[in-house]
Parts: C-alpha cells; structure tokens; sequence
C-alpha cells in the first residue's frame, strides 16, 4: 500500500495527518518540550508542565495526555541499559526526539514497561535481489538463515544471535555489487583460501558450501527453506565474501519496547492497572509489532492507538 509518489512517501502521508490536524480546529502548541506529567493525590495524570525558549508552561488535560513520542534509539544511556548492541549499528533510524524522553515521563508517572530489549535492525545486504543467491555464514562458517528473507530478520539474527559477524559468500556467477554494504572481505579461487581469508575454522566454509550446493542443484534447501529461484550452486571462482560485520556494513535500527498499554491505549502500571489519564501509542508504547517487527508496520501501530486514544481522551 505504497502512494503513488516518487521516492519515499512519508511526506505524502504527513500532509495529510496535518492538513487533517488543521481542520479540527484543535489547538497546535509547537516549540514546547515536555519536562513533567502532573499527577494528582489519586494517581491520575491531570496536565503537564512544558519547558518554551526558557520559559515553564503549565497545561491542564481535561481528557488525558496521550504519549507519541517515539522510541529512544537517539539515547545512548539508555541502548547501553536495555540494546547495547545497537550502539554498533551505523545508521539509526528515528527522528529528532526519538530520545526516550515519553517513555521516561511515563515511568515516572508510575506507568511499567516491556520488550525494551526488543530493536528492529535492518542489514540490507541482499539489494540487489539477485545477490539472494548468494550463502550467509557466521564466524563458524556456518549458515545461519535463509538469505532471501526480509532484510530486517538479516539484521537481528545477525547483530542478536551471531554479534554482527557475518559474511555473505558469493561467487564469479551471481556477484554484483551491492546498494549498501560494499566492502570485500576476502576472495580466493577456492574456498579454502576464502576461508583462510576471512579466519573462519579450517574446513567448515567448505562444507557449508558443499551440503548447500548439494541440494541446491536440486533446487532445494531442506535447511532453510529458500525459494527456489534464489537456489543457485555457488561453484564459479573466484570466490569472494561480502562483509557484513558490524564494523563495516550498514545495519540501521530503531527501538520497539516502550510503555505498556492495553487495547484502548490507556497505559499500564506494574500491576496491569491502567493509570488515569495516561495514554500511549507508536513507539513510545510497545506494540503489537516489538516482538516481531515488519516494514512500515509502525505506522500501523501509530495511527490505529493514536486514534483510539484520542478519542477516548476527547471524551474525558
């Protein structure tokens, strides 16, 4: 469900929240960061008090406050508590205040969390698609997924389960040069010498290769389920290893933990109670996709429990 628009198409999609926003009629405070929820004798949170160009702004919330401030790939402090690993990744994806401060405000106002050790890490390594054919080792020169699945599973299996080390095996056949990750770790005419290359354990990238060319020339992979049109024996040197480490490829990420909420986005406290007045949606609150995150699904996410947030707080 992509617009019909050159290039990315999340200004499209902006123009219209905010021309939408503009005919509501409701009230656009920009240039406002907020530094406090009020939170009353009972526990429910009633306003909050915002800081403009030095000067403290105290608002009253008749309905509720509604947390969409994003994750906090942008906080270091908080990646080396909860994703330390993501601190390795070369490009994080978020906005300017994806800094955890919501979800900060939130647990202050006694609201609980989860998943917050759950990133989406993107490795787009297999663009071009024809370099799916290609076999993704890890330090033991072992398979370790099946290389023409989702580019975001490539980066969390790699960066969560193989700690960024991963290479993708090519050879003089299907090799072309990739969109992103772009460095050459090793070539050699025969796999021994690409596996002395890249210091992977004598013999195991030849009999990676071997089991895999096996059955691909059958066009099968009972290991990993790749689709056929991606199965190719890898028997034309040289060979060559693209990298895909951390230190040298492009692996993009941003944070999917966050507040707990319940199917009205109202938000939680460690008890499962739902704390007065406090919503959440997107990013600051884990979603229905922290565990499992696919393409785009956050908009998703954000535009449903920000809407049904919304609404509930409009009533009061």
């Amino acid at each position: 469900h992509v617009g019909m628009q050159p290039h990315q198409t999340g200004p499209l999609l902006m123009k219209h929240l905010c021309a939408a926003a503009e005919r509501s009629g409701a009230d656009i405070a920009a240039d406002q960061r907020v530094t406090n929820l009020v939170v009353d004798d009972d526990g429910a949170v009633v306003g909050l008090v915002a800081e403009r160009f030095g000067e403290e702004v105290a608002v009253r919330a008749h309905g509720g406050v509604v947390m969409t401030t994003g994750g906090f790939v942008l906080n270091d402090e908080m990646l080396r508590r909860y994703i330390p690993r993501a601190l390795r990744c070369k490009l994080r994806v978020a906005g300017d205040g994806d800094d955890g401060s919501g979800i900060r405000l939130g647990v202050a106002a006694g609201a609980a969390t989860m998943l917050m050790e759950k990133a989406s890490i993107s490795l787009p390594v297999t663009q071009p698609w024809g370099l799916k054919r290609g076999v993704m080792v890890n330090a033991r020169g072992q398979r370790f997924i099946n290389e023409d699945t989702y580019y975001g599973r490539l980066g969390e299996r790699a960066l969560f389960h193989e700690d960024g080390r991963a290479w993708l095996i090519v050879d003089d056949a299907i090799f072309e040069e990739p969109d992103y990750c772009k460095e050459v770790a090793g070539v050699g005419e025969t796999l021994g010498e690409l596996e002395q290359e890249l210091s992977l354990p004598a013999g195991s990238l030849d009999a990676t290769i071997s089991v895999y060319n096996r059955h691909a020339a059958d066009g099968r992979d009972p290991v990993f389920e790749k689709r056929a049109e991606y199965l190719q024996p890898l028997a034309t040197p040289p060979f060559g290893a693209i990298d895909c480490t951390t230190d040298n490829c492009l692996y993009a990420a941003f944070t999917l933990g966050g507040l707990v909420t319940d199917v009205d986005a109202r938000v939680l406290d460690p008890e499962g109670a739902a704390i007065p007045g406090l919503y959440a949606a997107g990013r600051a609150a884990a979603g229905i996709c922290a565990g499992n995150y696919s393409s785009g699904l956050s908009l998703g996410d954000a535009t449903f429990f920000g809407r049904v947030a919304g609404r509930i707080a409009a009533k009061g």
